[in-house]
């Protein structure tokens, strides 16, 4: 198993060394790992990710990992993009001189509302969700069409604190979905959404079941922040893929996808992995607070 969305302390708002989260993604039994960490360029949102500058240091250190575990997990590398239409070219440039395996977009930012933090609660929580639902389709529409991407991250998560839009946006989220299906795009199932109000997988389940109808490849991230969330609620992500009718997930090396089985035993090997990940911190918890 793979787990495509993984953070680093670059982006600020992060905890743990780049070890910690192979680590614990050998430990849950996954195959691979791809760091895919922050790249930010609107103005409201620079803080929360690493700035230009660092993008060699995190491209080779995530590369130099990668020959240090070899022989235990593949060490993959990417950047989450936050589109934002001003610096769309200035990410290109970015980009460029580096031999990334995947690139993730995502739209964090309506003008300058952040419609992900849970800091930003005033402004977002004043705009009714119907009309930032509006505008964040029209953005992440823009981005689909403009942006060279693999990966479209967290595709409804404008529901992450607990709002959702109206049933009248379910028709442009399915033309959505046809134009990442034309353009070839793979989707995460982003299981970080159990842990947010909105309490499911991004995307949901009827959405979920439209991309497999139009043939659309998924991936599956964890969206982890800090290195225990490596892996987190993959057993149920499986397990809903493989209902929904998903026979492999999709993984990249330098931009170019190629298929992972799933099966149930990639979801049981995963679950006793857990279980032996929880019994191990409970070990360890003792240890360090003997009675």
């Amino acid at each position: 198993m793979i787990d495509y969305h993984v953070h680093t302390s670059l982006c600020n708002h992060a905890n743990g060394t780049m070890d910690q989260y192979i680590q614990n993604a050998i430990d849950a039994g996954l195959a691979e790992i791809c760091f895919l960490d922050h790249l930010t360029l609107h103005e409201s949102g620079r803080h929360l990710s690493m700035t230009p500058d660092y993008v060699p240091f995190y491209y080779q250190s995530a590369r130099q990992l990668a020959h240090t575990y070899k022989n235990h997990i593949q060490v993959k590398v990417g950047l989450e993009v936050d589109y934002d239409p001003k610096n769309a070219h200035d990410v290109k440039k970015i980009i460029s001189p580096f031999d990334f395996d995947v690139i993730g977009g995502s739209v964090h930012f309506i003008d300058d509302i952040n419609i992900v933090s849970s800091k930003d609660t005033e402004a977002r929580e004043n705009e009714c969700i119907d009309v930032i639902c509006k505008n964040y389709l029209s953005l992440l529409d823009e981005m689909i069409e403009n942006m060279d991407l693999d990966i479209i991250c967290h595709l409804d998560i404008i529901k992450k604190f607990g709002r959702r839009p109206s049933t009248e946006f379910e028709k442009k989220f399915d033309e959505i979905l046809s134009k990442i299906s034309y353009k070839n795009l793979t989707v995460e199932l982003n299981t970080s959404g159990y842990n947010h109000k909105a309490n499911e997988f991004y995307p949901k389940t009827s959405l979920l079941k439209k991309c497999h109808e139009k043939n659309i490849r998924m991936t599956i991230g964890s969206d982890a922040h800090q290195p225990h969330q490596v892996a987190r609620h993959f057993d149920k992500a499986i397990d809903l893929l493989i209902k929904t009718g998903y026979c492999h997930i999709s993984a990249f090396t330098r931009r170019k996808p190629y298929d992972i089985p799933l099966t149930l035993s990639n979801h049981d090997k995963l679950f006793k992995s857990q279980i032996s990940m929880a019994k191990k911190k409970v070990t360890n918890s003792r240890r360090a607070n003997p009675e």
